[in-house]
């Protein structure tokens, strides 16, 4: 303690009419005046030499760092941030209160580091100006005038004034919450001793916060007394004295904790509805009044094959064409207008892709708090499988129709086919003994034979009749069927018009096929007798062709009927240049008894027996034809391997 440094230290201590010490460059009491002695209660002589922050003692009640320690140990700033140091130059400065002080009593304390000529640091000292007397603190802090005392006490919300270092000075938090706390017990307490312990470091970077910007609002939690926790709202504002210098904080809270819960609850509870909604296999959605989405669940976007972001805010317009898009909105119209929802109806849309998809749908209005409606809700379903069973039914209901009408049919033609029968053999019987007893090469015995001839087509047309009512077995062997499509094909030139020119293109090596000659001929004259009559107002060609073919998964599908297998089939074709078909035309072709033909020339039965035949043959047709462009049916019979057997004399 000896030494000019020291005695300067005590002189200058001793000068200065704040409360002051200081510190020798190893951290020593080396200076301690008696209006510090005053506030402190310790003589000065009995604080000299003190060192490692015991000087602390009578201000914290523990070695915490004073000012002082940070100008002598900068690094300590590094270390540990600290709050609401300001550094003006080379003086440090801040506001605080201490918790060994009596009273409630804010001071403005300085520190400076002491240099020698050279610029060494020979210590440091540290001055506390009080900015609030006991004997006026009360009148001082304006939050705690007396005249605002009952405002104070009343508030609805919190109020609190508190230090630059986060002690309380004065609070109304007891009286308007159940921590469990007396007003007592807080008032002595830091604000970082009621925050759970997870949350206190955040408190140093409030308090930055405040002191640079000048006030703050934001959440806090406390923790009461028994251990639970609450929320508050806060809204703070820093005091500064006349020359700007800040004194404390004060400001207002409100309990929260019962809205957080409310908003935690909800958002679970969206969560949930989110969950549910996800788990689903229909579509939810919801839009705007001008059908944009605004919500929808998960399996909406899998269905239409685009991501969540592509789809929010699209509209229906989007994925449906305008004849589905005027159904939607006289539905979506109909909810509006009338308030109720509209269950089951169905429209079909598009997929990203293009792909078909038909769905089902309900909708109901969607309204907001005050009732106004926003928008509209639903469910959509996909029934693309359920709409392609139904079609299925329906063809497998319309081949159960037609087989019928067949059966009925043969069983009609069976019975004429046998009376007919009878008499035919009557008339071929005369006609036979009277060619006998003619004499040969005689104009009669030649029409006699040409009657013969006659009889013997007529018998062909017997058998075929008996064969549409089952009643007549057919001689099915594997043949071949040029020679047959070729006395077919000259039958008929013998009876169309001259204007109607028929070609052939027959592949002599085209196969074999396991049928009734019979059945060909019938085929062939069936489909020709079609052509001819399309073009019997102006002329026009009839090509016929037989060609082998290899048949493929991708040309069967959708185009031949009843569906075939993969594998070698022989493809005869009757291609006309006739007046062609609709759509509806040909949706209808082999229904028995259809036909657009005059009644004196067609029953509507050649077609329907193609397509028996070829049915029983294991074969396939598939049709072509547009409107005044002609058409082409092309008939496809199982290939068979081996040698043709000569057909059997009937």
């Amino acid at each position: 303690m000896q030494g000019p440094p020291y005695a300067l230290f005590t002189c200058i201590g001793q000068c200065m009419v704040d409360p002051c010490l200081v510190l020798d460059a190893q951290g020593a009491v080396a200076a301690w005046n008696d209006a510090l002695a005053d506030l402190t209660g310790i003589p000065g002589q009995d604080m000299l030499g003190k060192s490692d922050r015991e000087y602390a003692l009578p201000f914290y009640g523990s070695r915490a760092p004073l000012l002082v320690d940070y100008v002598l140990w900068p690094e300590l700033l590094r270390d540990v941030p600290v709050s609401n140091i300001l550094k003006e130059g080379p003086v440090l400065s801040r506001n605080e209160s201490f918790p060994e002080i009596r009273g409630s009593r804010i001071f403005h304390t300085r520190a400076a580091a002491l240099t020698g000529d050279q610029g060494e640091v020979l210590g440091a000292i540290q001055s506390f100006h009080e900015i609030t007397g006991p004997e006026t603190d009360r009148d001082a802090l304006p939050a705690i005038n007396e005249k605002y005392r009952t405002f104070f006490q009343n508030s609805a919300d919190f109020l609190f004034i508190h230090d630059l270092s986060g002690n309380m000075i004065e609070t109304n938090i007891a009286s308007r919450m159940h921590t469990g706390y007396t007003s007592e017990e807080i008032i002595h307490k830091n604000i970082k001793d009621l925050m759970p312990e997870q949350y206190r470091p955040l408190f140093d970077r409030y308090l930055k916060k405040i002191v640079r910007s000048g006030g703050g609002e934001g959440i806090i939690s406390i923790q009461t007394k028994d251990g639970r926790e609450r929320v508050i709202e806060y809204r703070n504002t820093l005091i500064r004295d006349s020359r700007g210098n800040p004194l404390y904080v004060q400001g207002s809270g409100r309990d929260i904790t019962g809205r957080i819960k409310g908003e935690i609850a909800l958002k679970i509870s969206e969560e949930k509805y989110r969950n549910i909604l996800d788990s689903i296999e229909e579509g939810y959605f919801e839009v705007d009044l001008a059908g944009n989405f605004t919500f929808f669940n998960q399996a909406l976007p899998k269905n239409l094959n685009y991501t969540s972001e592509e789809l929010m805010g699209m509209n229906y317009r989007k994925y449906v064409d305008e004849e589905n898009a005027k159904k939607i909105y006289e539905a979506f119209h109909q909810v509006f207008m009338t308030g109720k929802p509209a269950k089951a109806f169905d429209w079909e849309i598009r997929d990203k892709n293009g792909r078909r998809l038909f769905v089902e749908a309900s909708v109901s209005l969607l309204r907001n708090s005050r009732q106004t409606p926003i928008g509209f809700r639903g469910i959509v379903r996909d029934i693309t499988q359920r709409k392609e069973a139904d079609r299925e039914r329906d063809r497998y209901e319309m081949r159960l129709s037609q087989a019928q009408k067949m059966e009925v049919i043969g069983t009609l033609a069976s019975g004429i086919a046998h009376d007919f029968n009878n008499m035919l053999s009557a008339i071929m019987g005369y006609t036979e003994l009277a060619r006998n007893q003619l004499p040969s090469g005689s104009p009669v015995e030649r029409s006699l034979g040409q009657v013969v001839k006659a009889g013997m087509r007529a018998r062909d047309l017997v058998a075929q009749l008996l064969s549409l009512g089952k009643s007549y077995r057919l001689d099915r062997e594997t043949m071949k069927v040029d020679t047959i499509i070729r006395e077919a094909v000259n039958l008929m030139r013998a009876t169309i018009p001259s204007s109607i020119e028929i070609r052939t293109d027959l592949h002599p090596e085209a196969g074999l096929v396991y049928a009734d000659p019979t059945e060909i001929h019938q085929l062939v004259m069936n489909l020709c007798t079609n052509a001819y009559q399309a073009m019997e107002d102006r002329g026009g060609l009839i090509q016929v062709s037989l060609r082998p073919v290899s048949l493929r998964n991708d040309e069967i599908k959708g185009k031949i009927n009843p569906p075939l297998q993969e594998g070698e089939y022989l493809a005869i074709t009757v291609a006309d240049t006739g007046c062609g078909m609709d759509e509806h035309t040909m949706q209808h072709i082999f229904d028995p008894f259809f036909t657009t033909k005059d009644r004196s020339k067609g029953t509507g039965l050649g077609l329907a027996t193609v397509s028996r035949i070829i049915a029983d043959l294991k074969g396939g047709i598939s049709v072509e034809s547009r409107l005044h462009e002609g058409s082409t049916f092309t008939l496809y019979l199982p290939r068979y391997p081996g040698k043709a057997k000569k057909p059997k004399q009937k």
